[in-house]
């Protein structure tokens, strides 16, 4: 008995072995991670036929189905949009979902004629036998061509989801970086960087900029940094047509005085030109195909990259000693004269070679249609957050000593308006 028992144990460890080694595996992956095993028995016509594993094909059609749910939920939500006549962007989206259902209709035939291709079990003929062979080696890459298909799929859902929020107006455009140039004109405005007696001439900027700017940082909010290189060119002038004080102090004996200054005509002009590194943080992005708005605020450290001064204008000096009660001109000695220059032909005064800005920026992109490139157009304030020079050491003006336009160390606000042209990179 033990040895019929130990017969019949090796007989059927010998039946599965053998049976195994008759075995063929097929092993793969689709895009979504799941693993396959596919197993067929490689014997003759007589061996039975162990039946292809569905599982993949039915978690297939589980995932069509899905898909489909998506799309007519995406398709009512576009289908609930009450537009204007003639919208092109709703015909548009409405001719996406058309091109979706085809995608759908195709995948499922696929699975279709993939699930008819591997029902065969049982005994087969030798015909049946060799296409459900071929049917088996080909599984894998029938797999991968469905899982293109419903990447496709997944990714038209996602389209279609986006630009309906979008038309809805619940959700923002995708952006890109873009590289941009800008040129501005504005006048300069001095305030009150000259003593109060003087008229601040009207004078021009004008910048020159190129900067890059970064994709949008949030899907739900347009914000995005811009850096870059610019040049700034600018003049600060004033003039006195006639101005008269007095100065208590001492002549060049040492002597107690009063001098008595008497100015006419000047004229001042301090021509600067500084190279421009803004940094900004910007409101609002380019988009295709749509007008939007920007603000923009940011700081700009500028290099003096070159200065000159001009300086022209007569006074006549008088000295008046009170101790003696007694007026001296025209005496050259003691520096008392008429019609004498104001400036040195060598004077120039002393400039920072830093100077750092803040400016705001509020304006508008305009796309042209069915391009990556877009104008923008809109208005700047330049505000310096130092002085450009070394104020005057004393309150008053004197000739040769300081410039004007420098009484207070020199300040200038500059509103310009500023277009420019911006290209999208992707």
């Amino acid at each position: 008995m033990k040895k019929l028992f130990l017969f019949l144990v090796v007989s059927a460890v010998t039946a599965t072995a053998y049976s195994q080694s008759q075995l063929s595996t097929v092993r793969g992956k689709t895009k979504d991670g799941k693993r396959i095993k596919v197993e067929y028995y490689k014997g003759n016509v007589e061996d039975v036929i162990q039946s292809v594993n569905y599982e993949v094909v039915d978690e297939l059609r589980a995932k069509v189905k899905t898909l489909q749910e998506d799309l007519d939920k995406a398709n009512k939500e576009l289908k609930g949009i009450k537009p204007g006549g003639g919208d092109s962007e709703v015909k548009r989206l409405r001719k996406k979902v058309k091109d979706y259902e085809t995608e759908i209709e195709t995948l499922n035939k696929t699975l279709d004629e993939l699930r008819e291709a591997t029902s065969h079990d049982g005994l087969a003929s030798e015909e049946t036998m060799a296409h459900y062979r071929e049917t088996i080696i080909n599984q894998e890459k029938s797999i991968e061509e469905m899982n293109k298909v419903i990447d496709a799929c997944n990714q038209k859902i996602k389209d279609l989801d986006q630009e309906v929020k979008i038309l809805k107006g619940a959700a923002l455009p995708p952006t890109s970086p873009v590289i941009g140039l800008e040129i501005g004109l504005g006048p300069v405005l001095m305030g009150k960087s000259t003593p109060e007696e003087w008229a601040n001439d009207v004078n021009w900027a004008k910048q020159l900029a190129v900067y890059f700017g970064t994709a949008s940082f949030s899907p739900s909010f347009p914000i995005s940094v811009e850096a870059g290189l610019g040049i700034r060119s600018f003049k600060m002038s004033a003039n006195l047509a006639e101005y008269s004080t007095t100065i208590t102090g001492k002549d060049n004996d040492n002597d107690d005085a009063n001098a008595i200054y008497a100015f006419r005509d000047l004229n001042e002009e301090l021509s600067l030109t500084y190279l421009d590194i803004p940094v900004r943080l910007s409101i609002g992005l380019p988009i295709k195909d749509r007008v939007t708005v920007y603000a923009k605020l940011g700081l700009t450290p500028s290099i003096k990259v070159s200065s000159s001064f001009e300086g022209a204008g007569k006074y006549d000096l008088k000295g008046y000693y009170s101790q003696w009660d007694v007026t001296l001109e025209n005496i050259t000695e003691l520096g008392y004269g008429e019609n004498l220059d104001c400036y040195d032909a060598e004077f120039e005064p002393e400039l920072k070679s830093f100077v750092l800005w803040g400016n705001l920026a509020l304006g508008a992109y305009v796309p042209f249609k069915g391009s990556p490139v877009a104008l923008n157009a809109g208005l700047k304030l330049d505000f310096p957050l130092g002085t450009f020079g070394t104020a005057a050491e004393t309150e008053h003006f004197l000739p040769g000593s300081h410039a004007a336009v420098l009484s207070n160390g020199g300040k200038a606000v500059i509103p310009s308006v500023e277009v420019g042209v911006v290209y999208n990179l992707k």
